[in-house]
């Protein structure tokens, strides 16, 4: 579904960049260079979507190569890291997997949404809309290999177009 207005386009914007900017533990590629006039400039901008992939790993805190660790061998990520962004100042919402993964799906802080405490399965509001419905909504194909435990009984794996233990970006 293509956004039929510069409104309804600025507003999948707003929210994904809210989505982007409390994640946590991700490297970006270049995600959202994109400029608004007139309505059929905003048509050009949806058939040009750039490509995003989005990394996400537990457990390893700032050991990266293109975070100052010396001692981490890790030259692919420091390539993408040194073409997309790279966070520096971005926190865990949670010190436990699924509750912090209900606050980067949703870029809302679990103890905000209310899945703060683990297995607390508690319904988010329909108004909390997960970033892989707002990107598959602009016509990207999602998927998530593994990752789709959200501490939350209003969505997982279904989000996504694929995901599957064999869900590939393919």
């Amino acid at each position: 579904m293509k956004p039929n207005s510069l409104f309804e386009y600025s507003k999948f914007k707003k929210n994904l960049l809210r989505i982007v900017f409390i994640m946590g533990t991700v490297l970006v590629g270049p995600l959202l260079s994109l400029s608004f006039a007139d309505e059929p400039i905003v048509e050009a901008v949806v058939d040009q979507r750039p490509n995003i992939l989005w990394i996400t790993s537990e457990d390893n805190g700032c050991f990266l190569g293109c975070y100052g660790d010396a001692g981490a061998n890790t030259p692919n990520l420091d390539a993408l890291a040194a073409r997309g962004v790279r966070y520096t100042n971005c926190y865990a919402n949670a010190p436990v997997c699924a509750v912090a993964r209900s606050g980067w799906i949703t870029g809302v802080p679990a103890v905000s949404l209310g899945t703060h405490h683990m297995r607390s399965n508690y319904r988010v509001p329909d108004s909390i809309v997960p970033y892989p419905t707002l990107l598959r909504e602009a016509g990207y194909y999602c998927t998530n290999h593994t990752k789709t435990d959200y501490n939350t009984r209003s969505f997982g794996s279904e989000i996504w177009n694929d995901g599957k233990q064999k869900a590939h970006f393919r």
